[in-house]
């Protein structure tokens, strides 16, 4: 079960390092985990995804030394320890890692929690929302003859695979919410395709926003759901989220994923017409909504079904009455495909994985 050197060198760190250069390797090797070493190579420290989400709600700082954020007291175990040592240290501890040390402290592997427990993921009972009726102008003129939903990605269409890969974590009921072009969808799914799950449909008699459609949901949904747009897929731990939502006792929790934007100026800053200081092209690292939500039941009394509401209204609204919202943050993998571009390098990412 020895991790292969290679796997094992991209997740390591010196202290000195910025959080910000560590992360895409973070994302990069999929392991959830940063081993931060000196330059003997002894362990120093680790960094989660629970870590870097506690950076983030602080206020995107990614200039932080790795220092200031790592575990400095990490669980590990010596070279050669047993399986079963590994597997009580996880459960006794509520880890997901354990970086395994020779007499020197130095780190020579890692074990996870997948290598040590098989992973099936249990069926759940949340049902998932995809908002799929709009018209996806963005991919004018592919959208002219398809809807977004249906637009391929591989060898199925988009809202397919997002389907799959809630599968794939559990999920089973889903709720197709329709509106431009419908009948295509609707077709689509009625055909006999061995699909492991179930598919409903609610459809918009006009166009009701990208949140207007939740509120012909009342009926059907019978707790906690997720809501999706039909053009985003995140690599995301769903169990982790709902976890977070529920832990904080939020009413609706938005996805926050983490973008970098690069500036191609000269970035000035001024304080009394005096030049303080003069950036060259920098970049900004910013939580940006994922289009991903967890919703209570609750949420839906403030739409009506029949009124125009954009997502970003139903927030606000329901901050004004008292509804407690939250965000999650995710600094993984985050395709967008509702622009040609985006599109594009979607196809070539999920093509190289």
């Amino acid at each position: 079960m020895r991790r292969r050197a290679e796997e094992l060198e991209k997740v390591l760190a010196y202290p000195h390092e910025r959080l910000g250069e560590v992360l895409p390797r973070m994302d990069r090797a999929a392991l959830q985990i940063i081993i931060v070493v000196d330059e003997e190579r002894r362990l120093l420290g680790t960094i989660t995804d629970g870590d870097v989400r506690r950076v983030l709600l602080r206020g995107c700082n990614l200039e932080v030394p790795v220092a200031e954020v790592m575990n400095g007291k990490p669980r590990a175990l010596p070279a050669g320890a047993s399986l079963e040592a590994a597997r009580r240290l996880i459960l006794e501890h509520s880890i997901r890692h354990v970086p395994l040390v020779d007499a020197a402290g130095r780190v020579v592997d890692l074990l996870l929690w997948v290598d040590l427990f098989e992973r099936r993921w249990a069926k759940r009972d949340e049902q998932v929302i995809i908002m799929a009726g709009g018209k996806g102008t963005r991919l004018d003129p592919f959208t002219k003859i398809l809807p977004k939903p249906m637009i391929p990605l591989g060898d199925k269409p988009i809202v397919e695979v997002i389907m799959d890969r809630f599968y794939e974590q559990g999920f089973a009921e889903f709720i197709l919410t329709l509106g431009y072009k419908a009948e295509v969808v609707r077709l689509y799914f009625t055909e006999d395709g061995g699909r492991p799950y179930r598919v409903a449909f609610v459809e918009e008699d006009e166009p009701l926003g990208t949140a207007g459609s939740l509120g012909l949901l009342k009926e059907m949904v019978r707790g906690t759901f997720v809501v999706t747009n039909c053009d985003v897929i995140l690599e995301l731990d769903c169990e982790s989220l709902l976890e977070y939502h529920r832990k904080h006792g939020f009413h609706l929790t938005l996805v926050g994923a983490l973008k970098e934007f690069a500036i191609p100026y000269g970035v000035l800053r001024v304080e009394d017409g005096r030049l303080q200081s003069l950036e060259e092209k920098p970049n900004f690292h910013l939580l940006v909504n994922a289009g991903l939500y967890v919703v209570e039941p609750d949420v839906l009394a403030l739409v009506s079904g029949r009124d125009f509401i954009h997502m970003t209204e139903l927030i606000g609204l329901a901050r004004g009455r008292g509804y407690r919202v939250g965000v999650y943050p995710h600094h993984g993998r985050w395709f967008d495909i509702g622009q040609w571009e985006e599109y594009r390098q979607s196809l070539k990412l999920l093509e190289g994985r």
